[in-house]
């Protein structure tokens, strides 16, 4: 993953954008503040500019709201009493100023992520992509966002806009599509409901919402956003894993984490049963008899725990078998997690721990050509104390180890 250690994409920028009767398509705010280059306004188009949405604020001049009249003002005024709620206020950090585009700053520098004239066709796109998710890419970033267009009394008919989500062009988007959906959908509500996004006065609170949600979605993977009493954005990002490959009646399955200290009394009465026996030498056919149980529900067990990715497959150990180390056993040999764990799990117990080094060298004596049981014969395993099923496994697992084709 281009993020290096995160599990998850890391969002690098979010962008809220509309579609102006004057201007076209342009960002209203973004978080962080100018890392998208905008175009800059036309004078001609901003001389008399539109009361339906916010006008851009600059460093230098406090953005102007115009007072213009809102039906339904009672509750309006009682939402605005509410101190849990999103005020307009709250868009303010200490530094006094908004995190929106600066229409001064027009070509893209190297802090620039992308020119947003080069994608606003996809940012605010025709009616029949609207209410979809959409994704566009930059030579370095992709950007996602749910384009909505609202019929209603606004002043060509249609009030247009886009939540955008922007992240490096490598990442895998899968687990953030339900989450900018979702964004997409609850301010469409919003909108329809009280002309939330299209108000000059209530707009800017669009502005705190985007900073928490780049926020907290980069730092927790979660939010909860209360908009006004009504109506608040609850996200949670769940990692997407791919589907399991087939299981076998012969593949063992080999536990990545202790599932004993994880299983808990209201889980599955099967997948109780099974974890039980789920030791990296049992293979499913034996497992499903030791438990009692179906050997397809075995099965299908089997296959929901590869989908967590809580154990792996190996192959089944067979005395026959033939095994051969993969090139980077280079500098595996010297890596400190190997060394350690590798003495304490192959050691039967009430035997003394075989040092690395002689580890090490029984790895490198297994080779095409040469079964376990010869193996075992000319190095003397037995007598070294050494479990050499769970000497194999662990090879496979941590030492580059893989079973030869031949065998």
């Amino acid at each position: 993953m281009p993020e290096g250690d995160s599990f998850l994409p890391r969002i690098q920028s979010v962008f809220y954008a509309v579609f102006d009767v004057k201007q076209g398509a342009r960002i209203v705010y973004q978080v962080p503040e100018d890392l998208i280059a905008v175009p800059p306004p036309n004078p001609f188009s901003t001389a008399n500019g539109s009361d339906s949405l916010p006008p851009t604020p600059t460093a230098e001049t406090p953005p102007h709201v115009h007072a213009t009249p809102l039906p339904g003002g009672a509750n309006l005024a009682a939402r605005k009493s509410n101190s849990s709620l999103i005020s307009p206020n709250s868009l303010h950090r200490p530094s006094g100023r908004l995190l929106a585009s600066s229409p001064q700053k027009s070509p893209c520098t190297q802090r620039n992520l992308f020119n947003f004239g080069d994608i606003s066709k996809y940012v605010i796109p025709p009616s029949p992509l609207c209410g979809r998710l959409v994704t566009c890419s930059t030579q370095r970033h992709r950007i996602m966002g749910f384009p909505v267009a609202i019929l209603g009394k606004y002043d060509r008919v249609y009030f247009r806009y886009n939540f955008c989500f922007v992240f490096d062009r490598e990442a895998d988007l899968s687990c953030y599509e339900p989450i900018v959906r979702k964004v997409g959908c609850v301010l469409q509500a919003c909108e329809e409901e009280s002309e939330f996004l299209s108000s000059p006065t209530k707009s800017q609170a669009v502005h705190a919402i985007l900073e928490q949600l780049y926020e907290d979605l980069n730092s927790y993977s979660e939010t909860s956003i209360q908009i006004d009493r009504f109506n608040s954005i609850e996200l949670k990002i769940f990692p997407f894993y791919p589907n399991p490959p087939q299981v076998k009646d012969w593949m063992v399955p080999l536990a990545l984490i202790n599932l004993s200290k994880r299983m808990e009394e209201n889980w599955d009465l099967t997948m109780l049963k099974v974890c039980k026996h789920v030791d990296g030498v049992n293979h499913i056919s034996r497992i499903a008899y030791l438990a009692d149980c179906d050997i397809s529900l075995a099965r299908q067990t089997i296959s929901h725990l590869l989908y967590y990715q809580v154990i792996m497959m190996i192959d089944i150990f067979q005395y026959s078998n033939m095994y051969t180390l993969r090139k980077n056993i280079q500098w595996l040999a010297d890596e400190a997690h190997v060394r350690e764990e590798c003495g304490p799990y192959v050691t039967k117990p009430g035997r003394n721990i075989s040092d690395w080094p002689k580890l090490l060298h029984l790895y490198s004596r297994l080779k095409p050509g040469k079964t376990i049981f010869e193996w075992m014969k000319v190095y003397d395993v037995d007598s070294s104390g050494i479990d050499v099923r769970r000497f194999t496994s662990f090879g496979v697992v941590k030492v580059s180890l893989r079973l030869h084709p031949s065998t």
